[in-house]
């Protein structure tokens, strides 16, 4: 990907200064997972965002701005226009401005409810590629969908109401519409499409693709957010599996848009992105002061901003994308080759489970990362496990989960143990496989400050492979994860559930650091003293090997085991956490 970025480089130097992105580039297509330009070769578009064009920023929208990011003090080879009312003249002056400056534009219907609005957004993307059609442009992207969240919501900034999130199924059945309108002018310009629970929801849409060409689907992230760590997972699964993803937001700070700015966390997430080779537009333009705003308060939306003027993400961003849109290696923006094999999704990672509920056996599944909802809503809670837990947003009715468990090993009874916080006693009613298998366990108030992670029963599992599950319940309460594993079979007999709490509590960052487990040398790095105990497990149950571990740092394990995924436990007065890992020789 590199050599393909410095030959673009001298490929501008040598057409001269008047040689721009789109005449270099021209029409650009999809193929396979990457955008390609119109010579067939790979093409990464990197660029900003800006800002909603409402709330008192409409004024970022002009000649100037673009200019500006297309100069060489910015680099950017593409701009991304969030429209919230779906104002034409307002897109159409954009696109104009960005043909202008040579470079390509990403026309958004920035709502968190387009399918409600779907002859709306049919007549406006009608329009649109109509224009684009008549003025015989090739630099224009379609963005239908910025973010869907809830089903029932009731107009475009709504992120509140509207009961469960918004289903892949209406999320498609609104975009094939409106593909429908611009296919009929622009047969190919590439479209992005948004997927579930703030675009992030990119294996529910890979699971059920749609059905044409230059189509390619959206993942937002904030790198600040820890819970948004586990998309990498996604993005990795869909360029092994071609499915292309056009990164269309993304934040230096927290999912508010504010908060911390982390570069450790930033620095790891652009490894992953650049090491794949992913289009992305970051977030944003603006000068609100909030720590993803590229601009310090005041800076205006003149353009030609002083060093003074552009924030600290602004810095970061505008080198990234200086740097490496006008050839330069990964190292010469301070980032690094990262190993992106597609080897890694073979074996255990620390997030099995995406961000839409699809995942291997025998990890923990995040109550977060469902594949649909009712009367459910995602809050960002600090303590809890990647940051985030689920809660109901009406606490009298019903609320419900949905998850797709992979890879189980063999049909038969598992063990269920889940981390929550309830106000009263209650019940969780679970139907695995469409009511396959239906069963229900019990659950015991925690008060009101205290959250309980431990055993809840056992749960039949039909079928090996992929089960599908849904957990429904009613009341205040408040769920953070679930664990399913260890089968109870025929050879699990020495697993003793009296015997074996397996309470597992999220690794605290002090032992997350010094823990480590290499899979061919066996070797365990563990905090000294932190645990009394490590137990080895199959994946069905059976007690492998039990090792006093009291005052070790490192503990060993024997060559002889053979190859393969285990559970292993580590054991402390009150609390395990089980860990998958793998054993190579």
């Amino acid at each position: 990907m590199q050599i393909k970025n410095v030959f673009l480089g001298l490929s501008l130097i040598v057409m001269g200064a008047f040689a721009s992105p789109i005449s270099v580039n021209g029409q650009l297509s999809v193929s396979g997972f990457n955008i390609v330009n119109q010579s067939g070769n790979p093409f990464i578009l990197r660029g900003m965002s800006l800002f909603w064009d409402n709330w008192g920023f409409e004024s970022f929208f002009n000649t100037n701005v673009i200019n500006t990011l297309a100069s060489s003090s910015w680099g950017s080879n593409v701009v991304r226009v969030p429209i919230h009312n779906l104002d034409e003249s307002r897109a159409k002056s954009m696109i104009d401005a960005a043909n202008n400056a040579g470079i390509y534009v990403i026309v958004d219907y920035h709502s968190h409810c387009a399918h409600r609005n779907a002859s709306g957004a049919k007549t406006f993307f009608g329009n649109i590629s109509s224009y684009v059609k008549q003025k015989g442009y090739k630099h224009v992207l379609y963005e239908l969908y910025n973010e869907p969240l809830y089903e029932n919501c009731s107009g475009p900034t709504d992120t509140q109401s509207g009961g469960s999130l918004t289903s892949w199924a209406s999320i498609k059945s609104y975009a094939e519409g409106v593909i429908s309108s611009i296919r009929a002018n622009d047969p190919n310009g590439i479209i992005i499409v948004g997927t579930p629970n703030f675009s992030q929801g990119t294996e529910a849409a890979r699971q059920s693709p749609i059905n044409g060409k230059n189509i390619m689907y959206a993942l937002h992230y904030y790198a600040s957010t820890s819970g948004h760590a586990s998309l990498r997972t996604n993005l990795l699964r869909a360029k092994c599996n071609n499915f292309p993803i056009f990164i269309s937001e993304w934040g230096t700070s927290e999912s508010s848009g504010d908060g911390n700015f982390s570069l450790d966390m930033n620095q790891a997430w652009m490894n992953w992105i650049e090491s794949i080779g992913v289009s992305w537009a970051n977030w944003s333009i603006n000068d609100k002061g909030e720590t993803s705003s590229a601009l310090n308060g005041g800076a205006g939306s003149g353009g030609n901003w002083s060093d003074g003027q552009i924030s600290a993400s602004g810095k970061y961003v505008r080198n990234l994308i200086k740097g490496l849109n006008s050839g330069g290696s990964l190292a010469s923006v301070g980032l690094s080759q990262t190993n992106v094999s597609c080897s890694l999704l073979d074996g255990p990672t620390e997030y099995e489970f995406v961000r839409t509920g699809a995942g291997l056996f025998g990890f923990v599944v995040q109550g977060e990362n469902y594949l649909d909802s009712v009367n459910a809503k995602t809050v960002e809670y600090k303590n809890a496990q990647n940051g985030m837990y689920m809660a109901p947003q009406n606490t009298g009715a019903t609320s419900t989960l949905s998850f797709s468990l992979g890879d189980v090993p063999a049909r038969g009874s598992y063990y269920m143990y889940a981390r929550l916080a309830a106000n009263s006693n209650g019940t969780l009613t679970y139907s695995v496989n469409n009511g396959e298998t239906e069963n229900s366990v019990e659950y015991t108030s925690t008060g009101s400050s205290t959250t309980f992670a431990g055993f809840l029963g056992r749960i039949d599992l039909p079928k090996q492979g992929e089960n599908n599950l849904k957990f429904s319940w009613q009341g205040d309460v408040n769920f953070d994860y679930f664990i399913i594993g260890y089968a109870d079979s025929a050879d699990s007999v020495n697993l003793n559930i009296t015997d074996e709490p397996f309470q597992s509590l999220e690794l605290p960052s002090h032992i997350l650091k010094s823990f480590s487990f290499d899979s061919r040398s066996r070797l365990f790095n563990i905090p000294n003293g932190s645990f009394e105990e490590l137990a080895i497990y199959t994946m069905k149950g059976n007690v492998v090997k039990k090792i006093n571990v009291k005052g070790l740092s490192t503990v060993l394990l024997d060559k002889s085991m053979p190859n393969g995924l285990y559970m292993a436990v580590l054991k402390k007065q009150n609390y395990t956490i089980p860990i998958r890992i793998k054993l190579l020789q």
